[in-house]
């Protein structure tokens, strides 16, 4: 149970993709895709809300390149940007959060979890955890408290004191729990409540398994950040485990995909890691070296927009 109200999240998308207001000009969006091209990585480019920022950011190799520094001089040296690549800003927030969520969605590496229960900050009646790679239900079960259920938080979750009256123990299912949360960062929807309902029953149990204390990861803070939004957004869920959980797996999902638009190395094209062969996408275009001067004259965003280039679709 997430303590919040419904609402969607963002839904999937294509190739170029866009959750946020504004236009990429023709220029960046073809120098984004050479660099996807040249540097074998999927680059990520969007605007910034309402000031119109242009921000970009792109997947890392497993050498840690391409380095910002690299792309800021590869931006600078472009035949259509280089009067303004200052002005793009590289590795915005954002950028980093849509690395985790590809990192947790690697296989073994974590779990998503949802609880119900008798009440707010209440006792568990109903657990799930799944498995964050795969979608795969690790652990999915009634859970019988001490406590009845409140007339309120049956009003949320349809789950009553006698659903649960022959349903195992918290101690009793705790040992399942461990086992299929072992070496994983746990995964959830407001986790702050999740986590202090699970360590509340242990206590109440007489156990104290460290491994609930830590390696918990908060997708509705984090959410909220990747958004840029001061707001934490309530999740699009069925009230109940197992649904939740998949619900927060989606939004998961929907972060790893990136933000604005999204370009991949094209099929045909062999990246190049020493970014020295002529580009795939403009042809004539070849990286200075790093110690030629790089232009300084500036132009706006703006003045490209007004060229006609074009507009991102949306």
């Amino acid at each position: 149970m997430t303590n919040s109200a419904t609402a969607a999240p963002p839904a999937n998308g294509a190739r170029a993709r866009r959750h946020v207001t504004g236009a990429l000009p023709a220029d960046l969006r073809a120098c984004a895709q050479d660099l996807a091209d040249r540097h074998g990585v999927e680059v990520w480019a969007d605007t910034a809300g309402l000031s119109g920022r242009w921000e970009l950011d792109w997947e890392r190799r497993e050498d840690g390149g391409p380095r910002p520094r690299q792309i800021r001089r590869e931006l600078a040296q472009h035949p259509a940007l280089r009067g303004f690549a200052g002005e793009i800003a590289l590795c915005p927030p954002w950028g980093r959060l849509t690395r985790e969520a590809r990192h947790l969605l690697q296989p073994g590496i974590s779990v998503i979890t949802d609880t119900e229960t008798t009440r707010l900050f209440g006792q568990v009646i109903e657990i799930a955890v799944l498995d964050a790679a795969s979608g795969a239900i690790l652990l999915n079960t009634l859970v019988r408290p001490s406590e009845p259920v409140t007339r309120k938080a049956y009003g949320i979750h349809r789950i009553s004191s006698r659903d649960v009256q022959f349903a195992p123990t918290w101690k009793q299912v705790l040992p399942d729990l461990l086992k299929v949360t072992r070496h994983r960062t746990i995964c959830a929807y407001n986790s702050s409540f999740d986590k202090a309902t699970m360590l509340g029953d242990t206590q109440r149990a007489g156990e104290r398994p460290l491994l609930l204390v830590n390696n918990w990861y908060c997708l509705m803070k984090t959410y909220a950040r990747w958004l840029g939004v001061r707001r934490w957004l309530p999740l699009s869920s069925t009230h109940r485990a197992a649904g939740d959980c998949a619900a927060a797996r989606e939004v998961l999902r929907a972060m790893a995909r990136g933000r604005g638009m999204a370009f991949t190395p094209s099929p045909s094209v062999r990246p190049d890691p020493t970014a020295s062969a002529a580009s795939p996408t403009l042809g004539a275009w070849v990286p200075a070296r790093e110690d030629e001067s790089l232009p300084t004259t500036p132009r706006s965003p703006m003045q490209v927009l007004a060229t006609g280039d074009g507009r991102a679709a949306t």
